[in-house]
């Protein structure tokens, strides 16, 4: 039985020459907003479980969600449902949930450095959060971080405000948060480790009554993740437990050879601000203050500060342990990073006021203390206007525009329901999932495209077999198949390009292109009908 597979997931890839073929061809000179144009950019591989399953969620398809969306946790996707809800569903609806809690994350960050610092810390370290390019790109997909990044950071900081105070509503709101990061992505159990080990080495007093009280987090945990689990195992039960150990373990071997770049130790040493000659999640001054921030501490070593390293050093262990890596993945460390540069930049200013105001310092050496305070505030700010500025090149880089609505909404007008549709040669950009994400939008009972060959063509070797293709598409009743154009790139370890693709098919004379493109080059999608003999 000859039938085309359709994919939901894939690695979570980004290929070098994507980069600079955006830099280089597709810059946008008009200044795109930062929320007013959310929809614009391109849909990305990785948003379109989100996008797909806060429609079902929307629609009340709560059995259909469990079937075909269980690979993450809900409750992004329920958010994101609301959201639909509330706005209509749309790319622009989708990515303000990360927009959202985004803004919730710079909030936690200064609420976590004003509860442990006080509140110059707590603004320094909101901004320079909200410098980094890699936080602010985040903000703008529809993705989990931002999302995860705020309820890890809240169940860290009323856990340590429990430790502080032993008031034990701390400990069940921390419980509560920590739950729900877990409900947003399955690694957020690392705050449980990070919760352990401080009562460890910083709770030595009573241990034995803080080791006991720390079991009630794990069951006010267990309480909020369970009917989640049990649920979907009684629905999904085949294949859950593969599902999420595949989650857990974030990746598979195919993104080994990215993983491996550089040794497992300084892997995201490197990986935070350099992954790419063109992106820098951390720009390198503001990192420089970051680290500086961490060596501070390691000197200090006053309680908060065990705490944040603790925090910083475990997630680091953790992710560095675990094959597959990405800089995203790190992204829990981002706001440990900002307070730590803060407090490292305001600990320097205060040292410089001291000097300053002490009798018994000669005039020498108070001016060359002047000189220093203003060297730091020059450099400190310079990192930050860096930092902004590196932010605005990769927004204005990544303003790309893929036209798959356009595309989509042409081939769902001209097709009934027991015609197929075929997405071709998927990409990073234009993928079966986005593809069947507009066909929903304008008809909910739209069958789902297929895909064909079967893995990402900018990820995997392709072996393109027309033969198969028509087979397929006659006994599957094909009308249209899409292809993107890519750029005439070739596709991954092939010397196949989609214009490749397209001469191949029209060569068959089964295959004939549609007089209408959609878009301009190098990001057209092409129409192609295929011409059935039966």
């Amino acid at each position: 039985n000859l039938v085309l597979k359709k994919v939901t997931c894939r690695v979570n890839f980004c290929t070098e020459c994507d980069i600079d073929f955006n830099r280089k061809c597709v810059l946008v000179k008009n200044g795109k907003g930062m929320l007013i144009n959310l929809d614009y950019t391109a849909i990305r591989w990785d948003e379109t479980p989100h996008l797909h399953g806060g429609l079902l969620l929307s629609r009340g398809q709560f059995q259909e969600y469990i079937l075909t969306e269980s690979y993450y946790p809900p409750l992004f996707d329920i958010v994101t449902g609301v959201f639909f809800k509330i706005l209509g569903a749309s790319l622009f609806s989708a990515r303000l949930v990360a927009v959202t809690f985004g803004v919730l994350s710079v909030w936690a960050v200064f609420e976590i450095a004003y509860q442990l610092y006080g509140p110059k810390t707590a603004l320094a370290a909101s901004v320079l959060l909200a410098s980094m390019p890699g936080f602010i790109w985040l903000s703008r997909m529809a993705l989990l971080e931002t999302m995860l990044l705020f309820f890890f950071s809240i169940s860290l900081l009323l856990f340590f405000l429990w430790m502080r105070t032993n008031n034990n509503k701390m400990l069940f709101l921390s419980g509560i948060t920590l739950g729900l990061g877990v409900l947003v992505k399955y690694q957020t159990l690392v705050a449980g480790i990070i919760m352990l080990v401080s009562l460890l080495i910083m709770g030595r007093q009573r241990i034995v009554t803080k080791l006991g009280k720390f079991s009630f987090i794990v069951i006010i945990t267990a309480a909020v993740i369970l009917p989640w689990f049990i649920f979907a195992y009684q629905q999904y039960s085949s294949g859950t437990l593969g599902t999420w150990l595949y989650a857990l373990q974030v990746g598979n071997e195919e993104r080994l050879a990215y993983s491996t770049r550089f040794p497992a130790p300084i892997f995201y040493l490197i990986e935070m601000t350099w992954p790419y000659p063109h992106v820098h999640p951390i720009s390198l001054f503001v990192y420089l203050f970051t680290l500086l921030g961490l060596a501070f501490w390691l000197k200090r070593r006053r309680q908060e500060d065990k705490f944040l390293l603790i925090s910083f050093f475990i997630v680091y262990s953790v992710f560095t342990l675990i094959t597959s890596k990405d800089w995203r993945y790190i992204t829990l460390v981002f706001p440990i990073l900002a307070i730590s540069g803060s407090e490292f930049i305001l600990s320097l200013w205060d040292k410089a006021k001291n000097i300053m105001r002490a009798p018994h310092v000669s005039f020498r050496t108070k001016k060359f203390t002047k000189v220093a305070a203003a060297v730091l505030v020059l450099l400190a700010s310079a990192s930050v206007i860096y930092s902004s500025w590196e932010t605005f090149l990769w927004l204005e880089t990544d303003q790309v525009y893929v036209p798959v609505e356009e595309a989509c909404q042409y081939v769902a007008e001209r097709t009934t329901l027991n015609e197929t549709i075929v997405v071709l040669c998927t990409v990073n950009y234009f993928s079966a999932d986005m593809v069947e994400f507009y066909l929903l939008l304008s008809n909910p009972n739209q069958e789902q495209p297929m895909q064909y060959p079967e893995s990402p063509v900018d990820a995997y070797t392709t072996f393109f077999n027309v033969t198969w293709l028509i087979e397929s598409s006659e006994a599957s009743n094909v009308k249209y198949l899409l292809l993107y154009e890519y750029g005439n790139i070739t596709f991954f370890q092939s010397e196949l390009t989609s214009q490749d693709v397209l001469e191949i098919m029209i060569n068959t004379g089964r295959f004939i292109k549609e007089d209408v493109d959609f878009g301009s080059f190098p990001r057209r999608i092409f129409i192609i009908r295929f011409l059935s003999i039966s």
